[in-house]
């Protein structure tokens, strides 16, 4: 019996071993799904009720089936469609294309692409950009694990603000109000000390403690919280420009897609961090949480 049941799992075993399975994702009723893109899909519409269908065959003389098939819309996940299938597609049907991504721009990018093909024509995209000397602010930092900024010292620093959207009455943004949002956020990190929040030992209403290691030897202060911003990384550059966009992006209008930031710290040097943060249906942003 031993020795039948070995005889069959041998050639399933040299199958796997060659990479021959593939990961499925069981939804509701048991039905499977080839990725967890495709599940979550699934879970999605079931939750909202909608009736559809799977593997639908879409385009007559060819074998392009949609992942998914409900009302007038066909919606693919993580496929390449080839030219002559988009424009089809675009001209006869509404259709969605759901693709994830290995890498992404930075920690507001979730990493997941839709694009919409057919229905409303929203336009072409266009940069703007806000570079205002209000937008100049100072602060303190300290990098605990660098020789030459584990000191606590401080930088004149200078924000420049592009915004990427579909022109709405000509217009991608009001530039009064975008300047408005990005000198109220401004304000927020004006005259602050930046911290690796990992660096609190302690806290009350009115304060918190820091406490950490540097190449020169410990620190340990106690500094009022209205005074510090709490940084989930190292208070660089880079990190202070996420927490910059993080701080514009929640508020621009629905027709804009993208926010970058350019940070400049002292003379000659910055980074430049850009986010996409609405998608082509105008989703609303999340807020950092």
């Amino acid at each position: 019996m031993q020795e039948n049941l070995l005889m069959r799992l041998a050639p399933k075993l040299k199958q796997l071993d060659k990479g021959g399975y593939r990961r499925t994702y069981r939804g509701r009723g048991g039905k499977a799904f080839p990725t967890g893109v495709h599940l979550l899909v699934a879970e999605i519409l079931d939750s909202l009720g909608v009736s559809y269908s799977t593997d639908v065959k879409v385009l007559q003389g060819s074998a392009l089936a949609a992942d998914f098939a409900f009302d007038d819309t066909l919606l693919f996940v993580e496929r390449e469609l080839s030219p002559l299938e988009l424009n089809r597609l675009g001209r006869e049907k509404k259709c969605i294309l759901i693709s994830s991504v290995q890498t992404t721009s930075d920690r507001l990018d979730p990493g997941i692409r839709v694009i919409q093909l057919g229905g409303k024509d929203e336009g072409r995209l266009q940069t703007i950009f806000l570079d205002d000397p209000s937008f100049n602010f100072d602060y303190a930092h300290i990098l605990p694990h660098t020789q030459k900024c584990s000191v606590m010292h401080g930088h004149t620093s200078s924000a420049l603000v592009e915004i990427i959207g579909r022109p709405t009455d000509g217009m991608v943004v009001d530039f009064g109000l975008a300047k408005d949002i990005v000198r109220e956020a401004i304000r927020k990190l004006d005259h602050k000390l930046f911290i690796n929040k990992k660096y609190v030992k302690g806290e009350n209403k009115t304060h918190v403690t820091l406490s950490f290691k540097t190449v020169h030897g410990d620190f340990k202060m106690q500094v009022p919280k209205g005074t510090t911003v709490l940084l989930r990384g190292e208070a660089t550059v880079e990190n202070l420009a996420a927490e910059l966009l993080s701080l514009i992006a929640p508020r621009m209008h629905d027709n804009v897609t993208a926010v970058g930031v350019y940070v400049y710290e002292g003379m000659n040097k910055g980074t430049h961090l850009l986010a996409r943060i609405h998608s082509q249906e105008g989703d609303r942003r999340r807020r950092m949480p």
